[in-house]
């Protein structure tokens, strides 16, 4: 379709001037695609259901030094996604990084395999660019456009006698058979109920919402030297609070929880909803890093 503009003067022997201007039709194909460019990009289902966006994990560049074993490297990304979903979304799109440094804008960056663990094991990355590096640990990638309420809440440890509940028979909080966090308005305690076991209990405002038993030297080879529930590094199937995150202004709180295995690291999470709370046991986000 063409708009026709005639300017000048037409009597008097006067010249008219004629100048044409395309305008895209409604069905031509670059109409289309200017939709198509300011339409929201598809991107993939949440990682947990009832949870907005996805568990990713802020990096280091390649051959630097980490503060946890399991950080992955990557030489661009400031934060990654072990996922393969997101290679369909085009590079550019924007997300929202939040971290324990509080809310950060990111750009996808793409999906490539990237060396991951020892030996020649690779993992296959979502890379996610930031202006600033971003602290080692967990990020929750929102999808754009969530950054309005988003935060980064506080994670404590505490004494184990502060946390309003009765503490178990013959424990003391000055005890090693005992240790005690506080984030996301959750309370969690560790207590060590045998040479190789242990419990996880989630308390919301001293009542009981969740537990889970703990375990090591199941596996055959393992060493069974006495579960040590302040050991950070080396000991396996202890949980303990990494980070928390409101998601948004009336989101959940979500409290990222990670302990070592024998094959590499696993982080879980304790959901909290008003007064209402959950441990989300069946669905962890393990990365395999090495058979130790």
């Amino acid at each position: 379709m063409s708009l026709v503009l005639l300017l000048g003067v037409l009597s008097g022997g006067g010249r008219a001037l004629a100048a044409t201007q395309d305008t895209p039709d409604a069905s031509s194909g670059s109409a289309k695609q200017a939709r198509a460019d300011k339409a929201p990009v598809p991107l993939p289902e949440p990682r947990w259901k009832g949870l907005p966006g996805w568990l990713g994990f802020a990096t280091v560049k390649s051959g630097a030094k980490h503060q946890q074993y399991w950080t992955p490297e990557h030489p661009d990304a400031r934060a990654v996604l072990f996922s393969d979903f997101w290679k369909a979304v085009p590079t550019g799109t924007k997300v929202t990084l939040l971290s324990t440094a509080g809310v950060r804008e990111g750009t996808y960056l793409g999906t490539s395999d990237v060396h991951y663990g020892c030996e020649e094991n690779t993992a296959t990355l979502a890379g996610f660019g930031a202006a600033e590096p971003l602290p080692e640990g967990p990020v929750w990638i929102l999808p754009p456009g969530s950054a309005e309420g988003a935060t980064s809440l506080p994670v404590k440890e505490v004494p184990a006698n502060t946390l309003g509940v009765a503490l178990p028979r013959g424990k003391t909080a000055a005890s090693k058979d005992v240790r005690a966090f506080e984030a996301g308005g959750l309370s969690f305690l560790l207590t060590k109920t045998g040479k190789l076991r242990g419990q996880l209990t989630v308390y919301l405002q001293g009542r009981r919402v969740a537990a889970k038993a703990l375990a090591k030297g199941d596996m055959a080879g393992s060493e069974k030297t006495p579960l040590n529930l302040y050991d950070d590094k080396m000991e396996v199937d202890v949980p303990r609070p990494l980070a928390a995150y409101q998601l948004g202004q009336t989101g959940p709180v979500v409290v990222v929880l990670g302990f070592r295995s024998y094959e590499g690291h696993h982080f879980m999470l304790a959901v909290r909803r008003g007064d209402k709370a959950e441990l989300i046991l069946e669905d962890d986000e393990a990365l395999y890093f090495c058979a130790f």
